[in-house]
């Protein structure tokens, strides 16, 4: 018990720089796919937000509550998804990055 409360400490102290924010184009068309926080300064709970900007939607396909880094990822799989499409998608500086 003691020894995962360390961890828990040295995970929350250590800085993380996450890049979750990607813009993804194909012909006149443009998709943005971003992670929100409930937070700032956290990583969980998240959520993906996936915009369909010519058709005015947004969806949240996921979420976490309690594990790091998985939002993160899944937008990322979200991005390579498209590009496997024919899309062209570039990842953005996170709000953390930006100055």
């Amino acid at each position: 018990m003691r020894r995962s409360i360390c961890m828990l400490i040295v995970f929350l102290a250590s800085p993380t720089v996450l890049a979750s924010e990607f813009t993804c184009r194909a012909n006149n068309e443009i998709r943005m796919i971003s992670v929100e926080y409930e937070h700032k300064g956290w990583q969980v709970p998240c959520r993906v937000k996936y915009e369909k900007l010519s058709e005015n939607l947004t969806e949240y396909p996921w979420s976490a509550k309690a594990s790091a880094g998985y939002c993160e990822d899944r937008a990322t799989f979200l991005a390579a998804k498209l590009e496997n499409w024919g899309w062209t998608c570039e990842e953005q500086p996170s709000e953390s990055e930006k100055p």
